[in-house]
């Protein structure tokens, strides 16, 4: 595979991310159970951190 196609591997990842980012943030302001809600930021944050990996690795390969 060459860097062309793994950069847009990367991206495609990185857009994935973004959405399951934004489906957490959407669900976040409408749950009103904390418990519910800390779970779903949890998650939200490790989605955030994925958005972070993948640019880098977008970096790496630009």
């Amino acid at each position: 595979m060459n860097t062309k196609m793994l950069k847009k591997e990367f991206q495609n990842i990185l857009t994935l991310e973004e959405r399951a980012k934004h489906f957490y943030d959407h669900y976040i302001e409408q749950i009103s159970d904390e418990k519910i809600k800390e779970k779903l930021i949890s998650i939200r944050n490790d989605e955030i951190a994925h958005i972070k990996v993948a640019k880098r690795l977008i970096e790496m390969v630009s």
